[in-house]
């Protein structure tokens, strides 16, 4: 965009972070450049702010020409108007600052048509307020541009680095003059006259959320100016520090970035993922590596461990919400928990690999919860390959006994069930109980190529001292899927050791329908449904409790499964599978 002639305000992207957007605006003499520290620290937070620098016509060099065209807060409303897309934060420093100040205060009839530019939040970094206890006069104007001199210098020193040490102190006193009197009274008086004006904004009008933040020594906020401005304008939270300077966005960036992450996340993390379902919330990237335990097979790792990586990513999206597991059951007595996982892997996953997991809210259908599509990713050889896609459910279950009972915020109440059952689409195909009680007669009868395990619940696999946890049903289906291959004579460790075969999942989805309790016992039945292209069959998995004369079905599940040959010439191919094999699941004879 253009505003005075020849003086274009300048919009860069530091970062390409998949966060919130921030916009942040440089001080006098400075440059957009100045803010690459800071938006590489909130780039790299769980957040992943994405941030944008404008370069404002009071960039180092100006002649201050600009200042014929509109005040500070009429080019940074122009500029917002022409974001190219929307902007969740505008963040300032020292002049940047206050030009923020003034457009939120709406001093400005560009800043005041139709809240232009409105952010979620401000973040203020060392700007400057004049009480109204500071009358205008001589005596303010000197201290004033004593204070200038100050940051002038300082913001000298900062840019010549090292350099600064060996240079003459008097020598360094000559380079701020010249510095000073290339700027000249147009460049001072730019500033004083902003910092006369603060007195008069009407910031009490002002509701956007706003973190003020600057040096106890530091002039431009020092001591009465920031209780002045702290009582001024309610919307702020305005904080001193003793070991910040001037331009502590450049010297103190990693204690700012921490300082500015836990101000932001309480005012722009509260998307739910009910409300945010439809896809359009900001997705949450979640880094771990896989647990050791998974590492079965040489050291590659097992399904159920992508399902595990899957679980902490959706976990953190609720964390980073402030709506954590443990939140929603001490404060609103809500389970929070999965219902359903379907996942596809594309490639194998080692037990040292570094995994990316991203989160995106989708948009799900009234009555099934929170829906999530997932994908982890992981480098090799500078590339980036996905081991994971998949999607997942969550639901909030009422727990029993709980110790909060406060009501559901309003946006979460639609994921809150009594139990599995009651979601849309839950309850399986419950069957009736035999006369005699002969359950594998109903479950597994002849022909149907079934295999059952009855196991009892054991506490260690539920969630909140009752129900079943969704990360134990895909613990029993790779665990059912290894009993019956055993059972039918191929067990994984025989086919390990004659064959060199490995087995390989690339499909897996599990799905709850009902609650199963502590302690009961669960009839888990696996069925081989077909072969396909001779290298891998496909299988079903259901589980039942008894109440009764009745069998509930409590979950369902499908997997993929095949072999991967591990030595030999055809190492790293698909194994396929011969008659034995094939008559074995099957369950026909050899």
């Amino acid at each position: 965009m253009t505003g005075a002639p020849g003086r274009p305000v300048g919009w860069h992207l530091l970062t390409d972070a998949r966060g919130q957007v921030v916009v942040a605006v440089h001080g006098l003499e400075d440059t957009w450049e100045s803010w690459w520290p800071l938006a590489e620290r909130l780039a790299g937070s769980v957040a992943g702010y994405r941030t944008y620098a404008l370069q404002m016509p009071w960039r180092t060099g100006n002649d201050y020409s600009w200042r014929e065209a509109g005040s500070p807060a009429e080019w940074l409303a122009t500029a917002l108007a022409r974001a190219p897309e929307p902007v969740s934060v505008l963040l300032g420093h020292s002049y940047g600052s206050n030009s923020i100040l003034e457009h939120l205060a709406g001093a400005t009839a560009a800043g005041a048509a139709a809240g232009a530019g409105r952010p979620a939040a401000a973040v203020l970094v060392a700007p400057f307020y004049r009480p109204a206890s500071l009358r205008p006069g001589e005596e303010l104007y000197r201290r004033a541009f004593a204070g200038f001199r100050t940051i002038m210098d300082e913001g000298m020193r900062l840019r010549m680095g090292p350099r600064a040490a060996e240079v003459d102190p008097e020598l360094l006193v000559g380079m701020t003059d010249k510095m000073l009197d290339r700027i000249g009274r147009p460049g001072y008086h730019a500033l004083y006259e902003q910092f006369l004006d603060t007195t008069g904004l009407p910031l009490a009008a002002v509701t956007v959320p706003t973190l003020v933040t600057a040096g106890t020594g530091d002039e431009s906020l020092a001591g009465e100016r920031a209780v002045a401005l702290a009582a001024a304008m309610p919307a702020a939270d305005v904080r001193l520090h003793p070991d910040y300077g001037h331009f502590c966005h450049l010297q103190q960036t990693a204690d700012l970035a921490a300082e500015i992450l836990a101000f932001l996340d309480p005012h722009l993390r509260k998307d739910s993922p009910m409300t945010l379902g439809t896809g359009s919330a900001t997705p949450t990237v979640y880094t771990g590596r896989p647990r050791y335990e998974g590492a079965n097979i040489r050291t590659w790792i097992g399904f159920k461990h992508f399902y595990y990586l899957v679980e902490e990513a959706v976990l953190q999206h609720f964390r980073d919400r402030g709506l954590g597991p443990d939140t929603l059951y001490r404060r609103h007595g809500l389970g929070l928990e999965v219902v359903e996982s379907s996942i596809q892997l594309p490639a194998t996953l080692g037990v040292d690999d570094e995994v990316q997991a991203k989160v995106q809210p989708v948009a799900a259908k009234p009555g099934e919860g929170a829906a999530f599509s997932v994908k982890l990713s992981v480098d090799r050889d500078g590339e980036q390959v996905t081991v994971l896609t998949g999607k997942v459910r969550i639901a909030l279950v009422a727990e029993k006994d709980a110790p909060g009972s406060d009501p559901a915020p309003a946006e979460l109440a639609a994921l809150a069930v009594p139990e599995v059952a009651a979601l849309r689409g839950g309850g399986g195909t419950d069957l009736d109980v035999p006369a005699g009680g002969d359950l594998a007669a109903v479950l597994s009868p002849p022909g149907r190529n079934s295999f059952l395990w009855s196991w009892r619940i054991p506490y260690f696999s539920c969630h909140f001292s009752d129900r079943l946890q969704h990360s134990a049903y895909v613990r029993a289906l790779e665990e059912v899927v290894d009993r019956f291959l055993a059972d039918r004579g191929i067990a994984i460790g025989k086919l390990l050791d004659e064959r060199g075969w490995i087995p390989v999942v690339s499909r897996a989805r599990v799905r709850m329908l009902a609650d199963a309790h502590m302690e009961e016992v669960l009839h888990t039945v696996f069925t081989v449904e077909e072969i396909l292209r001779d290298v891998v069959f496909t299988a079903r998995m259901e589980t039942y409790v008894q109440r009764g004369d009745r069998l509930v079905q409590t979950a369902a599940g499908t997997i993929m499964h095949g072999y991967a040959v591990s030595r030999g010439p055809a190492a790293g191919t698909l194994a396929q599978l011969d008659d034995l094999a094939r008559a074995a699941l099957l369950g026909r004879a050899g």
